[in-house]
């Protein structure tokens, strides 16, 4: 099971710099999102902001 936690881990390390949202991104995160036994809402805020970067 990936946790929500597993796709943070070392965040800064694998994203050397910082790079818009896409909706890939946001389905990731939501997928360890919901086998989370107390899911966060980060699923909602990166669909959101996958949203807003592509109405850009």
């Amino acid at each position: 099971m990936t946790r929500l936690s597993d796709v943070l881990t070392d965040a800064t390390g694998k994203l050397p710099m910082d790079k818009a949202v896409t909706k890939e991104d946001a389905e990731a995160v939501y997928a360890a999102e919901v086998e989370s036994p107390r899911p966060g809402g980060v699923a909602k805020s990166m669909s959101t902001a996958a949203t807003l970067n592509q109405q850009n």
